[in-house]
């Protein structure tokens, strides 16, 4: 029988497994921003981003990604809100989803790992 030590191992293996995955993860959402850039209103776009937050919402809370299970839970409440009255937040669609893309992609990120690849950011300074 397993003992705590073997299932932490799990658990632990697990995170990491979806930490990894994350990166397809964050593109999806990269692609419904583009989707709304080009079109704010687009019923197809907005019924994927809610049905991709509420998936996020539930997986990543269940490997213990709480903050990114947060930020999802957030995200489908807005998409529904968009849904429903198309002209709020219209113009800032698209950098919404895209901001939300960054802080999942760090939310998902394990401390021993780079956080998963986006479009390279101009360096500051």
């Amino acid at each position: 029988m397993p003992g705590p030590a073997d299932l932490t191992e799990a658990l632990a293996r697990l995170r990491a497994r979806f930490a990894a995955a994350s990166g397809e993860t964050v593109a999806v959402y990269r692609r419904i921003a583009d989707e709304l850039e080009r079109d704010p209103g687009a019923a197809d776009a907005l019924d994927g981003l809610r049905r991709e937050a509420h998936k996020l919402f539930g997986t990543a809370g269940s490997y213990g990604f709480h903050e990114a299970s947060r930020l999802a839970g957030a995200l489908e409440r807005t998409a529904e809100q968009w849904h429903a009255d198309p002209v709020i937040d219209r113009a800032r669609r698209a950098a919404m989803v895209r901001e939300f893309a960054d802080a999942v992609a760090s939310a998902l990120t394990l401390p021993d790992r780079p956080p998963p690849e986006g479009p390279a950011r101009p360096s500051g300074g």
